[in-house]
């Protein structure tokens, strides 16, 4: 994988696993706007103010995973990738595995936010994601996930006035 490393973790080549990783965030971007100017567009759903716009909210994580992915690619192009400890010293493949897993759970997460709405969709998004990350209790997660989500929620909506996709359950502050 890596060429040459030196003391502070930094390396002087890429691993293949990092350009497809890289291009599967581009694709997930490229995919939310195609979801946006499709069918939110067709449903009249993509244009107006904050209040009566609902692709805002998958706009804004969409050009989050861009500009990380921008910068990412930066990074690489550079070709000095700084690697922690833990991939540095630790078998890649678990690590390999959750971070696919991550990806895959991404996805699932943007086909439920219109079906489920926001509010199920990212909890249970996050609870995934935790306790994948093997945190524990369980309770604690559970716990933490609905309270990230409403506070996501809360702020989006009420502060922001953004329309947050409710989904066929139609829940929403």
């Amino acid at each position: 994988m890596t060429e040459s490393a030196t003391e502070s973790g930094q390396v002087s080549r890429v691993a293949l696993g990092e350009w497809l990783m890289l291009a599967a965030f581009i694709a997930l971007g490229i995919f939310v706007y195609q979801q946006i100017y499709g069918p939110l567009t067709a449903q009249g759903n993509a244009s107006g103010d904050p209040v009566n716009n609902a692709a805002l909210f998958p706009r804004l994580v969409a050009n989050l995973i861009l500009g990380l992915s921008a910068l990412q690619l930066v990074q690489l192009l550079r070709r000095k990738v700084r690697l922690s400890a833990e991939f540095r010293h630790k078998a890649t493949g678990d690590s390999a595995w959750r971070c696919l897993a991550c990806f895959g759970m991404l996805l699932a997460y943007l086909f439920a936010l219109p079906l489920a709405g926001f509010y199920p969709a990212t909890a249970a998004f996050l609870l995934a994601l935790v306790v994948l990350l093997k945190a524990r209790p369980i309770w604690f997660a559970t716990l933490v996930a609905v309270l990230i989500t409403f506070v996501v929620g809360y702020v989006f909506e009420e502060l922001l006035r953004v329309v947050l996709p409710q989904g066929r359950l139609g829940l929403s502050f």
